[in-house]
């Protein structure tokens, strides 16, 4: 979940395309608020076999030992909750799908950092605009949408900041490409599913529910594995 100002008082909220798509997966929605306490993130994790990580505004890039550009935005509440929980679904090896900010999060808290601003996010990667992204590595990303190595698909897109492709987390890989080069998606060299896509697959009728399909696969092997 996302904090905002409703009413001029902190509010958690979320865009229920993110709840629908994981439950027409048929997996069960669950979601977590901006309370940034360890002991409660613990427990809520304790509760989950697979976790959804969604899109949202700029994290402040004091998070990757940068100054912010001109053009980030330093309005995200709470980024702090973000950070402790990003790193606590790594640490409970969870399977996890990262959404645009998402995706952004997982390269942050393992060590990675972002570009504050593409040269052409206006007119290629703003607002819903639509590009292609090449499958580069085999792995999760190739196998959400049944496709292999140098197959492109068309994506949304609705970000002004990527992934450094000089700057990857540690243990993940790039493995898929926009049309420009940039990072469409990451993912971690394991056989658990950690996938960060910067596109939005819950705004995309044709393919984007297989994303959120494959995540409860992954959860269920998961909950298996802990039985």
């Amino acid at each position: 979940m996302a904090v905002e100002v409703c009413a001029d008082r902190e509010c958690d909220q979320i865009i229920s395309a993110y709840a629908q798509y994981v439950s027409d997966s048929g997996a069960i929605p669950m979601l977590i608020p901006s309370i940034e306490k360890a002991d409660n993130i613990e427990a809520l994790l304790n509760m989950a076999d697979g976790v959804v990580l969604i899109g949202g505004k700029d994290y402040n890039p004091k998070f990757y030992y940068e100054e912010p550009h001109p053009e980030t935005s330093l309005e995200r509440l709470r980024p702090e909750f973000d950070i402790m929980f990003g790193k606590a679904v790594l640490k409970k090896q969870l399977p996890v799908l990262g959404i645009c900010a998402g995706c952004q999060l997982l390269n942050i808290v393992s060590g990675g950092k972002l570009i504050q601003h593409l040269p052409n996010a206006e007119e290629a990667h703003k607002n819903g605009k639509t590009h292609s992204a090449k499958i580069i590595k085999d792995g999760f990303f190739a196998r959400a949408i049944g496709g292999k190595v140098g197959d492109e698909i068309s994506v949304n897109s609705f970000h002004h900041q990527a992934l450094n492709p000089d700057y990857i987390g540690e243990g993940f890989i790039i493995s898929a490409t926009a049309f420009d080069g940039s990072v469409e998606a990451i993912e971690l060299l394991s056989e658990r599913m950690v996938l960060g896509v910067q596109f939005h697959p819950e705004r995309m009728n044709n393919f984007g529910l297989q994303f959120f399909t494959l995540l409860k696969q992954e959860a269920e092997k998961f909950k298996l594995s802990k039985e």
